[in-house]
Formats: C-alpha cells, sequence, structure tokens
C-alpha cells in the first residue's frame, strides 16, 4: 500500500494533525510520512505527550517506526493489524492523557475484541479536553455510532506534574454506524464542579461567585448545583479546575476553565461560564471543541452529518487531513451567525 505524505504543518500545524494521522493509520492500515511536524508551534517536533501517542500507537498495531524521538520533526509510520488488549502508558509529564487516547481510541472502536487503556499524566491540562469532557460529552456521542465505552479516573493528574490517570474500556462493533446530528434539543439544565487540588478554599470560593453571576443567569446555576471537590495528599502539585455541564436533549456537553499561575480565579471560571452560554445560545447539538474529535470516527463510518458551532482551527485541520487517508469529502457550510453543517460523504 503506498505511503501517506503528510504536511505537519497542515492547518494549525501543532498536535491534531499527527494525532489524526495516526487514528487513521492504525485503523486503514495506510504507511504514512510526516514532515515539519508541530512547525507552527514555539518549539516544533514531538513532545513527550506527542511521543507517547506514536509509541503507545506503535504498541498496539505493531507498527514499524523511524523518527520517535524527543524534538523529532520528522516521523514514519508503517502500521500492522491493530492489536486489542489491556495497554498501560505513561506521558511522563503532564502532557494530556485524553489528547493522547485521542489517537488510540478509533482504530480500537472497529477492533476484532475489547480493550482497557490506562493513560497517566495529565488529566485536566489548558487547551486539552479534561477527563469530564472524555466520559461525559465524547464517550457517549461516539456509543451513537455503535461501540460501548467507559472511562475511570483514579485521580487527577494537572501541569506540569502529572501523575493523574485515566483507565478506559472500549467495547467496539464490526461496523461503526454513521452520525446523523441536526438536532440540539431543547434545554434541560447546568450544573458546576469545581475541582481544587491543594490550593486555598477561597479560590473555590470566588470561582462559584463567578458562575453566580447576574450576567449567566440563562445557565440556571444556584448554590445547589455547583459542587466543590477538594483534594489534597494523594495528588501532587497545585491544579484547578471549573466545569459547567450543560444538559440538553441531544446530550452532555462539559466546558472547562482551567486554573493557571497568573490567571484570576473569576477569569477561569468565566472562561468555564461563557463557553458554556455561546454553546447554548447556539442551539446547535455539537459544541466547537466535540466537532474536530467526532471526525475520525465518522469518517470511518462512511459518512455522516452534524450541526455544530463555528469550525475551530483543529476541526479544519482534521478536516484537511481525513481526504490524505481515504476517499472522503469533508464539508462546513454556515446556516446562520451560530451554526455550521459539517458533512462527510
Amino acid at each position: 500500500m503506498s505511503t501517506v505524505h503528510v504536511d505537519g504543518s497542515l492547518g494549525e500545524g501543532g498536535g491534531q494533525v499527527l494525532r489524526a494521522s495516526l487514528a487513521l493509520s492504525m485503523a486503514l492500515g495506510r504507511p504514512f510520512r510526516m514532515t515539519s511536524i508541530r512547525a507552527n508551534r514555539p518549539k516544533p517536533g514531538l513532545k513527550r505527550q506527542h511521543l507517547t501517542c506514536v509509541r503507545a500507537a506503535q504498541q498496539i498495531c505493531g507498527a514499524e517506526v523511524a523518527g520517535d524521538s524527543i524534538n523529532s520533526t520528522e516521523i514514519c509510520f508503517a502500521p500492522g493489524a491493530v492489536r486489542p488488549g489491556n495497554y498501560c502508558f505513561d506521558i511522563g509529564s503532564g502532557g494530556s492523557c485524553t489528547m493522547v487516547l485521542q489517537a488510540l481510541v478509533p482504530p480500537l472502536l472497529v477492533a476484532s475484541g475489547p480493550s482497557r487503556l490506562t493513560v497517566t499524566g495529565g488529566t485536566h491540562v489548558p487547551f486539552a479536553p479534561p477527563f469530564e469532557f472524555l466520559r461525559d460529552t465524547l464517550f457517549p456521542w461516539l456509543a451513537k455510532l455503535g461501540p460501548r465505552l467507559s472511562a475511570h479516573m483514579d485521580q487527577p493528574g494537572f501541569m506540569q506534574v502529572g501523575g493523574g490517570s485515566i483507565t478506559v474500556e472500549i467495547d467496539p462493533v464490526p461496523a461503526l454506524q454513521p452520525l446523523d446530528s441536526c438536532e440540539g434539543g431543547a434545554f434541560v439544565g447546568a450544573t458546576g464542579h469545581i475541582l481544587l487540588c491543594n490550593l486555598g478554599a477561597d479560590i473555590a470560593k470566588r470561582e462559584k461567585a463567578a458562575l453566580l453571576a447576574e450576567n449567566l443567569r440563562v445557565l440556571g446555576l444556584t448554590e445547589k448545583t455547583i459542587h466543590i471537590e477538594t483534594k489534597s495528599r494523594s495528588v501532587e502539585g497545585l491544579g484547578n479546575a471549573v466545569l459547567v455541564t450543560v444538559v440538553r436533549e441531544s446530550g452532555v456537553t462539559v466546558c472547562t476553565g482551567i486554573g493557571q499561575l497568573g490567571v484570576a480565579a473569576k477569569s477561569v471560571a468565566r472562561h468555564a461560564a461563557d463557553r458554556a452560554r455561546s454553546f447554548l445560545r447556539s442551539e446547535v447539538p455539537v459544541e466547537k471543541h466535540l466537532a474536530d474529535q467526532l471526525l475520525v470516527p465518522m469518517a470511518l463510518a462512511g459518512s455522516g452529518t452534524f450541526l455544530t458551532e463555528k469550525p475551530s482551527l483543529h476541526t479544519k485541520t482534521c478536516m484537511a487531513v481525513l481526504p490524505l487517508f481515504m476517499d472522503v469529502t469533508a464539508r462546513a457550510v454556515q446556516l446562520n451567525a451560530r451554526a455550521w453543517r459539517i458533512t462527510l460523504s
């Protein structure tokens, strides 16, 4: 089979190109060569999180790999058959566990048997979906394609220390069902969750107050629907996350703010709440950070369509990678100021 040539500077020029390419390569048995890996990032090349993706994929499908080293800007990946089973992968830093799983889960959705994956690293990391998004948003949507999935967090992990752990179980199907989701459904309600690890309780108080601000009343959050969870000692390092969960008839969407050094607690909470409010007002079923993670499984199903918010750069990048590996066309059409239809055919 001919080797696919992938320019790592395509689209957003970051890790999304690599993750999508690994998932498609494993699922389709197509070898690829990628150059200019993460060319658009301040520090190009493979970092620990990305290298874990490559080496984990290698284990799962017995691939022949060249260039798998820290800071490498070029790799060659020739997959063998996907081998379902029990696997454990350690990023060795606070890199995102959910981003690693984004590369590994799609080919296992149609594997010959069930799999159990444990990834150790960061569970709540800036610019990456947290564990709760994986469990409550992504996996229920993937289940609509046919497979059964579950996820469990043994403990949280934050940048830069890591030490968190996520375990997922996948019961595959012989063939994925096309997704057709164009109705957002009625708003059922919203909840808030503040996670605090080895930090003062005053941070959670300020975040809770921000979630209850007058201009966020559309979410319907109350004192009783915001839960504060504190952890200490068993968790390494400092960490904070604010999760606002929007429940609609079409599904559950988790919107997140991750605490960072120098960022006010109020800003962390407002980031999660503003994202939730924007999604709610869009009246579409698929939140913009979910859209890119649905594309590879949809492509493996052969077709599909959904309504979403304005496509993110990650989504556009994934749409550009798909045709490199398979005969599929990805289209995004704007329907109104807040809604786009994405179709794969």
